[in-house]
């Protein structure tokens, strides 16, 4: 529903000029909390004890405090950063550069911008943008999410909605408008701290919210997100990039699908945990030897929002880590099961089918 249907339900409210009462009382008189939506809405938050600002920056300092031995010397040669072009993620990343680096981070490092555009093909960091076949499949592709979404919505938004409207007869709250009531919470929440949208919910509402927001990212960019499954390993920016990596890396899977018609309580699959605001996945690679004298072995393993994270049948070094050589082969493996991004996505013999401005 986003930022407009929610204005167009507070002008039905006050156009109704009925005077809500019980869990929506607080309506009557509250305003949104931009006067600017066009412009500042899924932009990087600045107030707040959750702003978006202070998370970046506070993940920059966080990565200098453990990484800071991997930074080099300040000027010999600058470190290279890359961004998708969305201004909330290059904003994002010149406070998390500030947090890093320190306020002169420029002298250290450089933020290289890489467009959204679908000319890119799979020289991007956004292949949601530029995989036609996934976008405009209409049955397995991009809105394959929103379609299950909606499947799971109806188990229990039409209850919530019941009890809204017994408190306000005058007053009948679709699916969509109750929904985007929901994600007011988080939105307000970030913003201001706290907001009243908040506890006109109960418990079991927010657990069915959870589970409403696993399911469509399941079904849009995880394990059965249909061709967006076969996109490239890569380096991701928005939160549908990075689970569809996690989920090319087969981490977090669960034995059964996620079923629209109840909530799987014990599932592995929890958006919340991997792409939580700010979140992270980070590759480490160890270098550890078995004995003072022992020759020495290259490992990775994956930190996800500050957890080591096992790699499914690749765990047996180190703090449950991955043999180097083991991950590389593992990956390798996975394209050619998966096949060229560019055929996949039915792309034409113009467009590029791999990463170029990556260099290691």
């Amino acid at each position: 529903m986003g930022y407009e249907g929610m204005l167009d339900l507070l002008k039905r409210i006050k156009e109704s000029k009925q005077k809500l009462i019980g869990d929506l009382e607080f309506a009557n008189d509250w305003e949104y909390f931009t006067q600017d939506p066009d412009n500042h809405f899924e932009q990087l938050t600045s107030t707040g004890p959750f702003a978006g600002t202070l998370e970046a920056f506070t993940t920059g300092v966080k990565l200098r405090t453990r990484y800071s031995h991997l930074l080099g010397d300040s000027g010999v040669e600058k470190m290279r950063l890359w961004g998708s072009d969305s201004d909330r993620v290059i904003d994002t990343a010149r406070y998390f550069s500030a947090g890093l680096f320190g306020l002169d981070w420029q002298h250290a490092a450089e933020l290289i911008v890489i467009p959204e555009a679908a000319d890119l093909g799979a020289d991007t960091l956004t292949p949601t943008a530029t995989c036609s076949a996934y976008l405009r499949n209409l049955t397995f592709g991009h809105d394959y999410g929103a379609r299950m979404l909606e499947r799971f919505q109806s188990t229990y938004l039409g209850l919530v909605g019941d009890r809204l409207q017994e408190q306000n007869p005058h007053m009948h709250f679709n699916d969509s408008e109750i929904y985007s009531m929901q994600e007011m919470c988080g939105f307000e929440t970030t913003v201001r701290g706290s907001s009243k949208w908040c506890d006109v919910f109960t418990r079991a509402d927010w657990l069915n919210f959870e589970y409403a927001r696993d399911v469509i990212h399941y079904y849009r960019s995880g394990p059965s997100g249909g061709n967006q499954r076969e996109s490239d390993i890569q380096i991701s920016t928005h939160d549908s990039d990075i689970i569809s990596m996690i989920s090319t890396l087969d981490i977090f899977i669960d034995s059964q699908g996620l079923p629209t018609d109840r909530i799987l309580t014990a599932r592995n699959w929890r958006t919340s945990q991997m792409t939580p605001m700010g979140g992270r996945v980070i590759f480490e690679r160890l270098t550890c030897s078995e004995d003072s004298g022992g020759a020495e072995q290259s490992y990775l393993r994956i930190n996800i929002n500050d957890g080591i994270v096992e790699i499914p049948h690749c765990s047996t070094g180190p703090g449950s880590s991955c043999p180097l050589e083991k991950f590389v082969t593992s990956v390798m493996q996975k394209g050619k099961e998966l096949g060229d991004f560019r055929e996949k996505c039915h792309l034409t013999e113009d467009l590029p089918d791999r990463i170029t401005f990556l260099h290691q």
